[in-house]
C-alpha cells in the first residue's frame, strides 16, 4: 500500500523501524509500566491500525498505552490518515534503521513464515542453505521474524501484573477472614473466585505467571478445603486439599504443599482416626525436612496431638519441644496468617489440645487461658474448641456436671451461623469422653446437640 493509505500510527512505526514483533514487545513493556492488563493487539489489529481499517478508537486502556508510546499524540490522531496528521520529528525515531530495514523487508519475511508448512520449509531452507558461507540479508530477516514471533508467543498472557497481584491479595484477604466471617459465606466466595482463576489457567500464560497463578490456585483450594472441613464436609475437604497440593507442586511452593498435606491430616484428626492423622502428619513433616515455616510447625503439633490421643506420651512430648523451637523461628508474616500460616494463639490452642489428651489438665488449663486471651472476640471457631477442650479436662478430673455446663455454654454463646459441623463433631466427641449421660446436665447437652 502507498504511504497515503497509512495512518499516523503506521508512519510512526515505520519511522522507528518497528515490525509487529518489536511493537508487541514495546506495548507489553508499557502495559507493565502502567500496571495495566496486557492490551497488545493481534497481528491483524496491528495492520488495521497502520492502514486505518477501524471504526472509532480502541478501548481506554489501549488508548492510554498508545499515547504513552507516542508522546504528544492522541489515540484519535494516531489512527487518522497520515496526510491529515502531519508527523512531527520524533525523538524516538530511528530513520537510519528505517532506511536499512524498509517496510517491505519484514513483510516479505512474514509472508515466508505464513506460507503453508511444506512451502515455508522449502523457502527457508533455500534461503539459508543457498547462501554459501554467509547469510543473506533476506535470510537474516526471516530468522529475525521467526525469533520475534516466538518472543511474542512466549510473552503472551491473558493477564497483566496488576491483575495477578490482585488475585494474590484476594487469597491473602480470605485467609485473614478465616474464623471471623461465617464459613458458608467464605466458601461461596472462594468457589466463585476459584473458577475465575481456573479460566485464566486454561489460557496461555508465560511460565512465571502460570506459577504464580498455580500458587493462588493452591491457596484458594486450601481455603475451600478449610471452610468445607469447618462445615463438616470432610470428604470434600480432602478432595480440595488434593487439588491444592497439585497446584502447589506445579508452583514449586514446598511450604504450601506441606500446609495442604497437614490440613488433610487435621481432617483425619477431627473426623477420622488418630493413627491416620499421625501417619499423614509424619509424612508431611519428613517431606518438609529441615525447612522452617508454618507448615513444619503445624505438622509437628498435629503429629504430637495424634500421638497424645494414641497414649504415646513420650513421643508426643519430644515433638512438642521440637515444634516450640521451630515456632520460635517463624517470621512475623508466618505468624500473622490464621489460615495458611500459624499464629501464636493457634499454636497455644494446639499445645493445649495435646496437654488435654495427655491428661495434663493443669498444663492444658494454663496454655488454654493464654490462648483465649489472644483471640479477638470476632473469632469463633478456635475459642469454642478450646472451651470444649477445657470441658474434657474437667470431665477427666471428675467434674462431669461442670464439664457439661462448660461445653453447653461454649456452644450456646456461638452465633447460629458459626455452629458448624466441626463444632458439632467436636462437641459429640466431648460427650463420648465425658460419659455420665444420665446426669441432668448430660441430658440437656444431648438435647442441645440434637437441636
Amino acid at each position: 500500500m502507498g504511504d497515503k493509505q497509512l495512518t499516523a500510527f503506521g508512519m510512526l512505526v515505520r519511522q522507528r523501524g518497528w515490525g509487529y514483533a518489536r511493537f508487541s514487545r514495546e506495548c507489553k513493556r508499557v502495559c507493565a509500566e502502567l500496571r495495566l492488563d496486557d492490551v497488545t493487539p493481534q497481528r491483524k489489529q496491528f495492520d488495521r491500525w497502520r492502514f486505518g481499517q477501524i471504526k472509532g478508537v480502541p478501548r481506554t486502556e489501549a488508548c492510554e498505552v498508545l499515547e504513552r508510546m507516542f508522546p504528544g499524540w492522541t489515540a484519535k490522531k494516531l489512527l487518522a490518515p497520515a496526510d491529515a496528521s502531519p508527523l512531527p520529528v520524533n525523538a524516538d525515531a530511528t530513520p537510519a534503521r528505517a532506511e536499512q530495514e524498509p517496510e517491505h523487508a519484514p513483510q516479505a519475511a512474514d509472508v515466508l513464515l505464513e506460507e503453508d508448512e511444506m512451502k515455508r520449509r522449502t523457502l527457508i531452507r533455500g534461503l539459508v542453505i543457498g547462501t554459501g558461507l554467509g547469510v543473506s540479508e533476506t535470510a537474516l530477516e526471516v530468522m529475525a521474524a521467526a525469533r520475534q514471533r516466538m518472543d511474542v508467543a512466549l510473552e503472551a498472557s491473558a493477564i497483566g501484573p496488576a491483575t495477578l497481584e490482585r488475585w494474590e491479595i484476594t487469597a491473602f484477604e480470605y485467609a485473614h477472614a478465616y474464623q471471623t466471617v461465617p464459613p458458608q459465606q467464605l466458601l461461596g466466595d472462594v468457589l466463585a473466585d476459584f473458577t475465575e482463576v481456573q479460566r485464566l489457567l486454561e489460557q496461555r500464560q508465560p511460565i512465571r505467571y502460570r506459577r504464580r497463578l498455580c500458587r493462588v490456585t493452591g491457596q484458594l483450594a486450601a481455603l475451600a478445603g478449610i471452610f468445607a472441613s469447618a462445615l463438616g464436609a470432610h470428604r470434600e475437604a480432602r478432595g480440595w486439599f488434593h487439588t491444592g497440593h497439585l497446584a502447589a507442586a506445579e508452583a514449586g511452593d514446598t511450604q504450601l504443599e506441606g500446609s495442604l498435606a497437614v490440613r488433610s491430616a487435621i481432617v483425619s484428626l477431627y473426623y477420622g482416626t488418630p493413627a491416620s492423622a499421625h501417619e499423614q502428619a509424619a509424612r508431611a513433616r519428613h517431606a518438609l525436612g529441615n525447612t522452617v515455616g508454618p507448615a513444619t510447625t503445624r505438622a509437628l503439633v498435629v503429629e504430637a496431638r495424634a500421638l497424645a490421643r494414641l497414649r504415646r506420651g513420650e513421643e508426643a512430648l519430644a515433638l512438642l519441644r521440637q515444634a516450640d523451637d521451630v515456632f520460635g523461628r517463624l517470621t512475623d508474616e508466618d505468624r500473622s496468617d490464621p489460615a495458611l500460616g500459624h499464629t501464636e494463639r493457634q499454636f497455644l490452642f494446639h499445645l493445649g489440645n495435646a496437654w488435654t489428651h495427655l491428661g495434663r489438665a493443669d498444663d492444658a488449663w494454663q496454655v488454654q487461658q493464654r490462648a483465649l486471651e489472644k483471640y479477638p472476640p470476632t473469632e469463633y471457631l478456635d475459642p469454642t474448641l478450646i472451651r470444649l477442650d477445657r470441658a474434657i479436662c474437667l470431665a477427666r478430673s471428675g467434674e462431669a456436671e461442670e464439664a457439661y455446663c462448660t461445653a453447653a455454654q461454649a456452644i450456646t454463646s456461638l452465633p447460629d451461623e458459626h455452629r458448624t459441623g466441626m463444632i458439632v463433631k467436636y462437641a459429640t466427641d466431648f460427650s463420648r469422653i465425658a460419659g455420665h449421660a444420665q446426669l441432668p446436665a448430660g441430658k440437656e447437652f444431648a438435647e442441645l446437640l440434637r437441636s
